[in-house]
């Protein structure tokens, strides 16, 4: 199996870090952790400028060996099923993987605008192949920050994010349902970052593909209890940190 160095951003120790830790330790070539939470001392303490999109330029900064790389944020935690993740990751490594692909998990929708290509990969996780992908990487993210703070968007992209953050059906959406401005200026923001991201790897010529993509029965599975754990994780009913 080959062997990846980790990053994560986190914001505050996860509860399930240990267990993760346990899992990967003889699995992993090392780890790095920017923790993007004032005062707690776990990890190297992140500047939280642009959220886990900072932190990622700053675990990439950190990054020692060279490469392989998965980055991911502690939503690991939260709304991802952290077992079945575990499983097909620990497959997806014993294949040897394409050098000019980013790897992730994969967003196909039918609504598509110059902001939001399809298929894209969702910012949470990301494997990096090579010392030579981070650079070019890196370089995407910084043009995606400055891209997203633009927001010379089309008003039917706004529009769509705008019905994303505030869905009418509870099925569907961003799981945290916010009244607070701050709370939402920044995932709108993230959304846009996200977006602008896949767009900039995309333009330099990155191939975006699955992680599941040789596992395409567990990863279908892996998807639908995502999906169902985000939702209860949105109802208070599955409060893991």
């Amino acid at each position: 199996m080959e062997k990846v160095e980790w990053g994560w951003v986190i914001f505050g120790k996860p509860r399930q870090f240990g267990q993760w830790q346990k899992v990967w330790h003889k699995l992993g070539s090392g780890v790095q952790i920017i923790n993007n939470k004032k005062g707690d001392y776990f990890g190297i303490s992140g500047s939280n400028q642009n959220f886990e999109f900072s932190g990622y330029i700053e675990l990439l900064d950190a990054m020692s060996t060279a490469g392989p790389y998965i980055i991911a944020n502690d939503t690991w935690f939260k709304t991802h099923n952290s077992v079945l993740w575990n499983r097909l990751l620990r497959v997806f490594l014993r294949k040897k993987q394409h050098h000019n692909c980013i790897y992730g998990d994969i967003r196909t929708e039918e609504s598509c605008f110059s902001e939001k290509p399809s298929p894209y990969l969702s910012s949470w996780i990301f494997y990096i192949p090579n010392r030579d992908c981070v650079i070019r990487f890196r370089r995407c993210l910084e043009m995606a920050i400055k891209d997203a703070k633009l927001a010379n968007f089309s008003s039917e992209y706004v529009a769509y994010v705008e019905d994303w953050l505030r869905p009418k059906n509870r099925m569907y959406g961003w799981h945290i349902n916010s009244h607070e401005k701050e709370v939402m200026e920044r995932k709108r923001l993230s959304i846009y970052i996200e977006h602008a991201l896949n767009v900039r790897l995309i333009n330099e010529g990155f191939e975006l593909v699955s992680l599941g993509y040789n596992q395409k029965r567990l990863y279908r599975t892996l998807r639908l209890m995502d999906r169902l754990q985000t939702r209860l994780y949105a109802w208070g009913l599955y409060p893991f940190t």
